[in-house]
């Protein structure tokens, strides 16, 4: 059997949701051996890596990465390696986050009205326009009138906006892991707390 190889060119393509896939088609290769890496580490099956692979007919395979909820901290260098029963190979993808938001700071909480209501204050920049998305404890936030989201401009920085989760009245029920998702065109950040009472 010949050593494996790259049939074509590795693909990267992103979807609108934020998800990043890597594709290659390879010849001569057992696909259920393959690993991916990224940088030198190698990666493992999760929900945020999900690998696959199918047949394309005529010997190829085409092997594929799935990348959920893409944000910066995940740019960098992949590669996958394949192998055959005597031969190995590799493809490498260079994964560029774009020019998605920056977080000024960390995520922090201010109480305000004697503790009646307490702000998840998330600073972030973007020359482009960007939108915030809340999760609680990975579920979105539903908003009421007493769990409010609010967006002004930073006083700061002209290219920054405030994202503040207000809520109103807090309960022991609020406690949980906050996560705000900020988005642009070119992809997206997040920055995550815990809210606690002691």
């Amino acid at each position: 059997m010949a050593p494996p190889a790259i049939y074509g060119e590795p693909k990267i393509t992103s979807s609108p949701e934020g998800n990043v896939t890597l594709e290659v088609v390879v010849t001569n290769a057992i696909p259920e051996k393959s690993q991916w890496f990224m940088g030198e580490r190698e990666m493992e099956a999760n929900e945020s890596f999900i690998f696959s692979h199918s047949d394309e007919g005529g010997g190829r395979k085409l092997l594929k990465c799935e990348i959920k909820d893409f944000d910066k901290p995940m740019a960098g260098e992949y590669k996958v390696k394949f192998f055959s029963a005597d031969g190995e190979n590799h493809a490498t993808f260079n994964v560029v986050a774009g020019n998605a938001p920056d977080f000024h700071d960390k995520p922090h909480i201010v109480q305000r009205d004697g503790g009646n209501v307490i702000v998840i204050k998330v600073r972030a920049k973007s020359h482009l326009e960007m939108k915030a998305d809340w999760f609680k404890d990975d579920k979105p936030v539903k908003f009421t009138d007493r769990v409010k989201q609010v967006i002004k401009k930073d006083d700061k920085d002209k290219d920054g906006f405030q994202f503040l989760l207000e809520i109103h009245g807090p309960m022991k029920e609020d406690e949980a892991k906050y996560k705000c998702v900020v988005k642009n065109s070119e992809g997206q950040n997040q920055q995550s707390l815990n809210l606690c009472f002691e």
